[in-house]
């Protein structure tokens, strides 16, 4: 797989530079683009943002995350999207809208699959019900790369995890997603996802190694010490079923109010700094086959 990867031009870090100025470093790399709700806020614009990001990078491509769901997160620290099922499947008309004719790698719904393992039986029905409508909605409306989402290699068991995917997918999705937002590293996520494929129709797969650089501290997922960034997204992964290596999580952003930092998904430029120190880049192939 070939992918026409954007690298911002724009600064997004510009307020952080002059006391953390390694966090720049991240932003050389491509990062994505997440679209969702929080507190009540409306989308009804949502389509003409997308046009004005992509007029402004074309030809080259961003990579999109769809973070919407209602109830997402399950009201933990990354709690909000949409409040329905018909503003969530409005929500994605006009994402589809805003796209156009273009085909950029989506990655839709960080950790939904997962956590509906843990709902009453009543919310995983509709939970799997919605999903699967929004994924027609998405293959059929526009001519996005999508990838679902199955959480991490250290959450579910690779039968349960394929089984989950075939409870939602159609034949126009590429594949899934793995390790978004955590510190798995990458070999090991190679191997699960490589089992994973062997229970679903979805045989693709991409990783999140934005901050995996030193693979997990523990179990702690919540802004864990002592973690650098991975390897940079690239589509030369040396695996034929691993299209791409990706930065989903943005380094830097806060995963919540856990281990001192601020609310999730804001820019926390000592955490940011830290991941960058602490890198070297020696690893980030070491990492793949530890």
């Amino acid at each position: 797989m070939e992918y026409p990867f954007f690298v911002n031009n724009f600064d997004r870090v510009k307020d952080h530079k002059l006391t953390h100025p390694a966090v720049s470093e991240i932003f050389k790399h491509p990062v994505s683009f997440w679209y969702g709700q929080r507190n009540g806020r409306s989308c009804k614009d949502l389509h003409k943002g997308i046009q004005r990001l992509l007029k402004r990078t074309l030809p080259q491509l961003p990579v999109f995350v769809i973070y919407n769901l209602p109830s997402r997160d399950m009201g933990h620290y990354s709690k909000g999207g949409a409040s329905g099922e018909q503003e969530y499947l409005d929500f994605l008309f006009q994402f589809c809208n805003g796209i156009g004719d273009h085909s950029p790698i989506v990655i839709f719904e960080p950790d939904a699959l997962p956590h509906s393992t843990l709902m009453e039986k009543a919310d995983k029905e509709f939970r799997i019900k919605l999903m699967k409508a929004g994924i027609d909605v998405l293959t059929q409306n526009s001519n996005a790369i999508v990838y679902l989402d199955i959480g991490h290699s250290n959450w579910l068991e690779p039968d349960v995890a394929g089984k989950l995917i075939n409870s939602v997918t159609n034949k126009h999705v590429r594949g899934f997603s793995v390790n978004v937002s955590n510190f798995r590293s990458t070999g090991e996520s190679i191997k699960w996802a490589l089992r994973v494929t062997e229970n679903t129709s979805n045989k693709r797969f991409v990783i999140d190694t934005s901050r995996n650089g030193n693979g997990p501290y523990g179990n702690e997922w919540c802004n864990p010490p002592g973690r650098s960034l991975g390897t940079p997204p690239t589509t030369d992964t040396g695996v034929e079923e691993c299209d791409a290596f990706l930065w989903i999580k943005i380094p830097g952003e806060s995963d919540g109010t856990g281990n001192g930092g601020p609310r999730a998904g804001k820019f926390w430029p000592e955490y940011g700094n830290e991941l960058v120190l602490n890198t070297d880049t020696k690893e980030w192939e070491r990492n793949i086959f530890p």
